[in-house]
This record gives C-alpha cells, sequence and structure tokens, in this order.
C-alpha cells in the first residue's frame, strides 16, 4: 500500500490542516501518517490561537515514525517558526524523504498569520530547495516571489520565479483571480494551465486538500501534470459539495465515488 506523511498543524474544525490530509488520503486509497508540529484554536468563524510544538516533539515523531514505516512521499503545511522548519529540514534529509510537496501555509482563511517573518524567509531559501513540488495560492505566491499577481499573465512570471527559487514544479493556484478559477505549473521548460469557473463563496482547506491530492497522486506515480489535473478536479469537487456546519466558511466533502472510479 502506498503510504504519504503530512507534515502540518492539527486544526479541530477538521477542515484544513492535518485532519484534511488524512481525509484526502484515506479518499484516495492511500494511507497517511503523520508529524504534528503546531496546535490551533479555530472554528469556521474565528482563528484564536497558534501553540507551536518544541524541536525536541517533532524530531521525536520523526524518530519513532520512520525508523519503522517508509514513506513514498510527504507533504508539508504549517510550520510556524523557524525553530519547526529547521527540525523539519533536518529530519527531511536524515530519512531521505522523496515526492516532497511545501503549501507554503502563510496566513489562514480568515486572515491569520501562521508563519513568522523570519521563519518565511528560512522556508523560501531553505526548505523550497528541496521540495519536489510547492503549490502556492495566489497571496502566497506574491509573498515569494515579491510579484503582485493581478492577471493570469502575472502568475506565468511569478511562476517562473518560485521554480528558480529551487523546487521541481512550480504551482500556482487562481481561485482569488476576480473572473475564473486558473491553475498553473511550471517545469522549467513549459508551462501547464487549467482554467476552471470561480465559485462564489469562502471555503476552507482547499489548499491543503490540493497539496495533500497532489503528494497521493505522486505516490501513486502519476505524472506531475496528472497529478496537478487530478488535484484540481478533486478540490472542484470538493467545493461544490461544501456544508455549512458552522457560523462561517464552509467546510469541504469528499464525496464517495472513488471505488466506481477505481472499478472502471
Amino acid at each position: 500500500m502506498r503510504v504519504a506523511l503530512t507534515i502540518g498543524a492539527s486544526d479541530p474544525s477538521s477542515g484544513a490542516g492535518i485532519q484534511m490530509d488524512l481525509k484526502v488520503f484515506q479518499y484516495l486509497g492511500i494511507y497517511g501518517l503523520t508529524v504534528l508540529t503546531a496546535i490551533t484554536s479555530q472554528s469556521t468563524v474565528e482563528f484564536s490561537n497558534v501553540f507551536p510544538l518544541s524541536e525536541e516533539v517533532i524530531n521525536s515523531q520523526f524518530e519513532v515514525l520512520l525508523t519503522d514505516i517508509k514513506t513514498n512521499g510527504a507533504k508539508i503545511g504549517m510550520l510556524y517558526n523557524k525553530e519547526t522548519i529547521n527540525s523539519v529540514i533536518k529530519n527531511i534529509k536524515k530519512f531521505n524523504i522523496k515526492n516532497l510537496v511545501v503549501d507554503p501555509v502563510i496566513t489562514s482563511t480568515l486572515g491569520t498569520k501562521l508563519i513568522e517573518e523570519d521563519a518565511l524567509e528560512f522556508l523560501k531559501n531553505e526548505l523550497i530547495p528541496l521540495s519536489t513540488a510547492v503549490t502556492a495560492n495566489i497571496l502566497e505566491a506574491e509573498r515569494l516571489t515579491g510579484i503582485k499577481i493581478e492577471k493570469i499573465e502575472d502568475m506565468y512570471e511569478a511562476s517562473e520565479r518560485l521554480y528558480k527559487l529551487g523546487t521541481s514544479f512550480a504551482i500556482i493556484k487562481g481561485g482569488h483571480l476576480d473572473n475564473k478559477a486558473v491553475d498553473i505549473l511550471y517545469d522549467g521548460k513549459n508551462f501547464h494551465k487549467i482554467d476552471g469557473k470561480k465559485i462564489s463563496g469562502e471555503f476552507h482547506g482547499t489548499g491543503c486538500a490540493f497539496s495533500s491530492a497532489f503528494v497521493s497522486f505522486l505516490c501513486k506515480e502519476y505524472t506531475a501534470f496528472e497529478a496537478f489535473r487530478a488535484s484540481k478536479a478533486l478540490v472542484r469537487k470538493a467545493i461544490e459539495n461544501s456544508i455549512k456546519l458552522g457560523h462561517g466558511i464552509k467546510l469541504l466533502i469528499l464525496k464517495e465515488e472513488r471505488n466506481e472510479q477505481d472499478s472502471s
């Protein structure tokens, strides 16, 4: 069985973070492992606190887990401070983790800052060069590249600059554009663009769902473009099936359509 590791924070609403990653892994037939980097207090209307875990706790999780079970890939989500990123980098190298997908979480859907400023620079300069892919939304891509993205042409330029930070595949998700949900993948030579209809509303966990789906498909030996296309389709379907459980943003739902697809 294919195995994927999610490295990130806990979201008690299960709308994002490691909880969402595990739901995607299971939906796609991947066995999910976790290394927790922080605990958050949040709901569909409020993000109140972040409690980062110590390097000792993070290192212990990696050591015990990965000396026992081999992973086919890993997705990295929220890394709040420089110490956390340093710990994650050491363990990526120690355990030679392949198919590494970095989702550069900078702010929550509700606007809360989720990474310290010096940590963002460290992530940019030290972690991204180790990655197979970076999956950034427009706001994250702007922070990482310094390019203001207002139109599709800006996305092309930003994806080139994101690629030059050292990743193999630079992905920019265009859900924050005004009219269309255009996503772009750049592999250093070619651009791959997928157009999508923009769905109105606010949805929790779309970035987590996309990146965990992407690493899942890489673990299943899809090409990067196949994984890109399949991940976008999964997120779109999850948005279409989203529900409003609380008083705020909607939560994504993964319908059990996989069995029919797998049997075809």
